[in-house]
Parts: structure tokens; sequence; C-alpha cells
């Protein structure tokens, strides 16, 4: 699939920001400058008006930001938006949120009776960031699923996913009753429907992990030096050679540190000081 320069900037951008495993904010951050100075040949390939786009990389609310995407879906020709986001934090079972506009009898349906762990292309999406499309035979070994998402107008539509580096994960999935989806449309409009699960995962996932997490403890200057080189693997013998501190000091902050970050233990706290960026 041949993308055009802007598209591939856009990506470089944003995926790069992922994969170095860089915080929700910084991300946001990326998005907005994007959204502010982009080149025009940006918002075309994404098939929106720049004022569109202004307007949804600078919400931070997540119920308006989500109803400016379902809009941006819609200028997509797709009816129905939906976004599972996964959170993970250290020591906890992972939370998913659930937004979409799909009809309320199949949100009802989908909570009671599982459905996302019978849903074929959720699960293919869990391991791949490929767009999956909805296809007879995709779910052929879940014709009920099928049916009944179909009888809800959910026919015609993909899925596809991102994951970060703190092993959180987001869903996006897009679709219509009617009009088939042939493989030119999906090339046409699979790098939009990323890029609008991109800025989803960075805004939602910080709100969801503002409300989960404590804001960062007031932390000294050596503590947080202690913390990136545990983070790194070293040991407290290893710390205190690299520091000249003494070893006792070294652990000294390491208690100091898991105390403010409320970690059962040192591997915890710096899973959460990486998870919320603060090293």
């Amino acid at each position: 699939m041949i993308v055009p320069n802007s598209q591939k900037i856009l990506f470089a951008i944003t995926k790069k920001s992922q994969q170095d495993g860089r915080s929700f904010p910084t991300i946001i951050r990326v998005l907005k400058r994007i959204g502010s100075c982009a080149p025009e040949g940006v918002f075309q390939m994404l098939h929106w008006k720049p004022e569109y786009l202004h307007a949804f990389v600078s919400e931070r609310s997540p119920q308006k930001l989500f109803d400016i995407a379902v809009h941006l879906a819609q200028d997509l020709d797709m009816d129905y938006l939906g976004l599972n986001i996964r959170i993970q934090i250290a020591t906890q079972t992972p939370r998913l949120y659930l937004y979409s506009n799909y009809p309320s009898e199949w949100i009802e349906r989908y909570q009671r009776d599982d459905f996302y762990k019978q849903d074929p292309a959720a699960n293919l999406s869990h391991s791949s960031t490929m767009p999956v499309l909805w296809t007879d035979d995709l779910y052929k070994e879940a014709p009920q699923f099928r049916e009944t998402a179909c009888q809800h107008g959910l026919r015609h539509g993909w899925t596809q996913s991102l994951h970060d580096q703190q092993h959180n994960e987001s869903q996006i999935s897009v679709a219509r009753p009617n009009g088939h989806i042939d493989m030119l449309e999906l090339y046409d409009k699979a790098g939009s429907v990323q890029w609008l699960c991109h800025t989803l995962h960075a805004v939602l996932g910080e709100h969801h992990l503002n409300a989960l997490c404590p804001p960062q403890p007031k932390m000294s200057e050596r503590e947080l030096e202690v913390l990136k080189w545990s983070a790194a693997g070293k040991t407290a013998a290893d710390v205190a050679s690299i520091l000249s501190l003494s070893q006792s000091t070294v652990n000294f902050h390491i208690r100091s540190v898991i105390t403010k970050t409320n970690a059962a233990n040192k591997a915890g706290a710096i899973a959460i000081a990486a998870l919320r960026g603060w090293i």
C-alpha cells in the first residue's frame, strides 16, 4: 500500500511516540502540534476539514472528544464508531473502558453475554495492528454473534488496534448496516481510522489513568536518579557505585519511593513511574 508523504510524516511522529514508550501527556502534545501546524496535505489525506481536526485534537473532555470522533467517522461513510480501551496498571487487573454510538440494545447484549470474548475481530486485533475486515468467513465460528450484530446494523466494518509500550491497548471499530467494504475502500480509509485511534488512545487513556493512579508525588532529584538506574536493571550496589552513595542510602531512597508511589515493592514502583512517564 503506497501512502503519500504527508501520511508517512504523520504516522512516523505518532507511532514513534508510542514505540518510544512516551507517556500519554507527551503523545497528546505531539498530536496538538500536528493539529496546529501540520501541512494541508496531512488534512487532505485524513479526509476531513482542518477546522474539524483542530477541534478534535484540542478537545480534552472524554465524551465530547468521542462525540467529535463519531462525526469524523460518519464523514467516512461509517454510521457507527466503537472504541475499547484496555489500561494496564502495575499489580492490578487490567481495566476495560468502552465508548460507542452503537444501538443501546446491542451494547447491553455485548456486555451481558461477554461478546467481547467471542468476537474474532477483537481477538485478532489483540495480537496484531492490521485492520481486520468483518466478513462472513471471519465469523464462521461465531454465527450467533454475527447474526445479532447484523440485526443491530453492525454488518459491514473493520476493527484495528493500537498497542503502546506500557501494554495499554485500544481497539477501534467502524461499521455501517449497508454497503459492502472492498479492499480499495479499506486501504483508503484505514490510515484515517488509525489516526483517530491514536488520538483517542492518548487523551482517553490519560483521563482514565489519572482516575486510577494518584498524581506524581513529590520526589527528590536523588530519588528519581535512584529510580531511573533501578529501572535500567541496576542493583542497589550498582546504583551506589554509579552515584557515589552508600548502599544503605540507596536502599533508603528505594523504600521512600515505594512508599510515595504506594507500590508493593521496588518493581511495582518502577512500573508505576514508567507507566506515568515520571522516568
